[in-house]
């Protein structure tokens, strides 16, 4: 049997790509999901993920520490693509694997993971060669980096979503074996990694978006909303029903422009509510989410993306972000359980 490091790229504090989806959120539970096939078919794995360097550099200096503190067959680095391009464009989408060279030990691998993530829907953009990324360049083992769809792709986003993370997994699982696995990837129920919600897949929340409308649900840390696009967020619905026993209520305090404060209670029978307004250009300027009730031990943490700004720091329970008044009108968000 071979032994591997995996990892998922960046981290919470140096986030990755985030639009339709999470990278950090996602490219965690595809890590968990490998980690357990590899093991259940016997291998040695270690999980080299870093959550605590605080730069970018750190961040990678830290994988690559951990990675070379084994002796393993390959290193596997997970990642999601973005382009920043309008999403479904359709040419801004599919799977591509990054390796070293041509001659890597990691090539043929790359090959199979590519063909088998294809073979679920995505587009196969192939194997590529860089010599500039820092895991590629400084691991000891031959090293690939998966990038598994494009965030930024609403087409993506929806294949992601539709085949679902356990049969991602399976596919990259078995690119990497060589051979078909049988065990199912329990990626969707794995242990709780820092920074996700305490019952993954069950908080929902959608945003309505200026010239967009309403875009699709998202999830546990998912991005609701848009980036780089200029489109302030004039709306947003957040589905509670399945937290915890049912019983959870969240009061909602959005700073709407020209309205001011409003205050919204959110539980199971009012999961609903238009949380600001639709078709009055009206945008969201800042936001407070608080527990009033159930989920005893447990906070909501959310933060914003504001136009150059870019992300806030994460707030927690009941505390305001945004901009009153500044013509900073929010144009994503993420909520998070934990």
């Amino acid at each position: 049997m071979a032994a591997y490091n995996v990892h998922g790229g960046h981290n919470k504090i140096v986030p990755g790509a985030s639009s339709y989806l999470d990278e950090v959120t996602e490219d965690r539970k595809i890590t968990a999901g490998v980690i357990a096939l590899l093991k259940a078919e016997g291998n040695t794995v270690y999980d080299c993920t870093d959550d605590v360097g605080k730069t970018s550099g750190a961040n990678l200096a830290n994988i690559v520490a951990k990675c070379n503190a084994h002796t393993a067959t390959l290193d596997i680095s997970i990642h999601q693509n973005a382009a920043k391009k309008d999403p479904g464009d359709g040419k801004t989408k599919g799977v591509e694997v990054l390796v070293y060279s041509t001659s890597s030990g990691a090539y043929a691998a790359a090959e199979r993971v590519c063909k088998k993530l294809a073979a679920l829907g995505f587009t196969n953009r192939g194997v590529k060669v860089s010599t500039s990324l820092y895991v590629l360049k400084h691991t000891n083992a031959p090293a690939m980096l998966i990038e598994t769809c494009f965030v930024d792709d609403k087409d993506d986003a929806d294949l992601y979503n539709k085949v679902g993370v356990n049969a991602i997994c399976k596919a990259i699982a078995e690119g990497i074996l060589n051979k078909t696995i049988t065990t199912t990837s329990t990626a969707t129920t794995s242990p709780q990694v820092p920074g996700t919600a305490v019952n993954n897949n069950q908080l929902g929340y959608r945003a309505h978006c200026q010239s967009y409308g309403w875009l699709d649900p998202v999830r546990d840390g998912q991005t609701a909303g848009t980036t780089g696009k200029s489109k302030r967020m004039e709306a947003l619905k957040i589905d509670f029903r399945k937290v915890g026993d049912g019983s959870a209520k969240l009061e909602v305090i959005a700073h709407i422009q020209g309205i001011g404060d409003k205050i919204y209670v959110i539980d199971k029978d009012t999961h609903d509510t238009i949380i600001g307004t639709v078709g009055e250009s009206k945008r969201i300027e800042a936001i407070s989410i608080k527990i009033l009730e159930g989920l005893t031990g447990k906070r909501i943490k959310y933060r914003i993306h504001v136009g150059k700004l870019g992300w806030s720091e994460w707030k927690y329970n009941g505390e305001m972000v945004g901009s009153k008044g500044l013509s900073l009108g929010i144009q994503a968000i993420q909520i998070v359980i934990e």
